[in-house]
């Protein structure tokens, strides 16, 4: 497998914080289960990244700059769109989340649908206890939106190409994670 597709990595500026967010309750159970991660969700101001991480780990985020980059990996079961973010509380060991979307699935295609005309990617912050603590905003400029957008169309021409019976969205992300692990 090539590398993913993908934009190289750039600084995003952090702009005036947002209110805090209801913690979605599909995702409260996946955090429960699994630690920490990171989760596209829908809310009243678009989509915004559900990041639940420890207490320590997020004190240090707050002012730190963020790196992020969309990726393409088009896999034999599905395509993987994954926004990969880079937090840099440590310079020689940033703080790492990802968050991926399916293009087969109508949540995800709506989600991918607002992020290509979103002006701002919205990092929201809950810790141990999946209580908020704070909202990092992202500039996602015209050549994010641009790049999401081939990626995203890449992504569904890959899609409909599938054998449906072929089609495994899972099976792909887990292989995407294991050749390209944060």
């Amino acid at each position: 497998m090539t590398n993913p597709e993908q934009e190289d990595l750039s600084p995003q500026p952090q702009s005036t914080p947002l209110p805090a967010f209801q913690f979605p309750d599909e995702l409260r159970e996946v955090f429960e289960r699994t630690g920490s991660g990171c989760a596209a969700a829908e809310t009243n101001l678009g989509v915004v990244h559900v990041c639940h991480a420890a207490d320590r780990d997020i004190a240090g985020f707050a002012n730190r700059p963020v790196l992020y980059q969309w990726q393409l990996a088009r896999l034999p079961t599905a395509p993987v769109l994954r926004l990969h973010m880079q937090i840099l509380d440590q310079p020689d060991n940033p703080y790492k989340f990802e968050s991926f979307l399916n293009v087969g699935h109508e949540d995800n295609a709506r989600m991918l649908t607002t992020l290509r005309a979103q002006e701002a990617l919205y990092l929201v912050f809950y810790g141990d206890d999946l209580t908020y603590r704070f909202t990092k905003t992202l500039n996602h400029g015209q050549d994010q939106r641009e790049l999401l957008g081939r990626l995203a169309d890449r992504a569904a021409d890959h899609w409909r190409q599938l054998p449906e019976e072929q089609r495994d969205f899972d099976q792909a992300k887990r292989e995407f994670q294991r050749q390209f692990p944060l």
